[in-house]
């Protein structure tokens, strides 16, 4: 044994620790979800015919998100998603009569998964497929103004409907460790609903979640 073999001993057990980092971060499963606040632009000529009144619309609200993936090369992977895009309020008022309908959306996603490293445990990412997403409108009260819409409809009692849309978003992420990471990410799930059982609506939101790698 030579003077200068600890010394290599140490520097490849280093090297090995630090591939084996490189691999829990380039490689396999992750999941993740947070917090995060949806905005959807209507269209309104859909939502003018269901009541009398002055009509108003609330564009923004809540939309938590969960998320898994599977790294399959350090740069590239499959990413799956579930999230809330909102519940929107449709109001019409006149003096102390009203109507409100409740206006709820959803989405299943599935994407490729791009990530590129930055510098000091910064990445950017990228995601571009498809999102399956639900519109759901029903009347939550009324005081003599609503006009209900006639819905065609097999499962439900409310107005639904259902698409398919491209789906992208972009973010940052920031690795704490190997196994711990936080991204800020923002999706674009297209429009959602149809123009005659449910109105339509463009919906993106912006979220910030904790992600764990396996």
């Amino acid at each position: 044994m030579t003077k200068h073999t600890p010394i290599l001993a140490a520097a490849a057990l280093a090297a090995l620790l630090a591939s084996g980092q490189a691999a829990a971060q380039n490689s396999g499963w992750y999941m993740g979800g947070g917090p995060g606040s949806a905005k959807a632009a209507f269209t309104r000529g859909d939502f003018t015919s269901l009541g009398s009144g002055t009509y108003s619309v609330d564009d923004s609200d809540v939309a938590p998100r969960v998320f898994g993936g599977y790294r399959i090369a350090p740069n590239w992977g499959v990413e799956f998603g579930v999230a809330s895009l909102g519940r929107y309020k449709h109001r019409f008022t006149s003096g102390s009569n009203y109507a409100v309908y409740h206006y709820d959306a959803s989405a299943a996603t599935v994407a490729m998964a791009a990530n590129l490293p930055v510098a000091g445990g910064v990445s950017m990412n990228g995601r571009l497929g498809v999102a399956f997403t639900a519109a759901q409108l029903r009347l939550a009260s009324n005081n003599g103004l609503a006009t209900p819409r006639t819905c065609i409809t097999v499962f439900f009692d409310d107005c639904t409907s259902t698409s398919t849309n491209l789906y992208w978003g972009l973010g940052a992420q920031f690795d704490i460790d190997p196994r711990w990471g936080i991204r800020l990410d923002y999706d674009n799930y297209g429009e959602v609903g149809d123009e005659f059982e449910t109105g339509r609506a463009k919906i993106e939101t912006w979220s910030a979640n904790v992600l764990f790698r396996f």
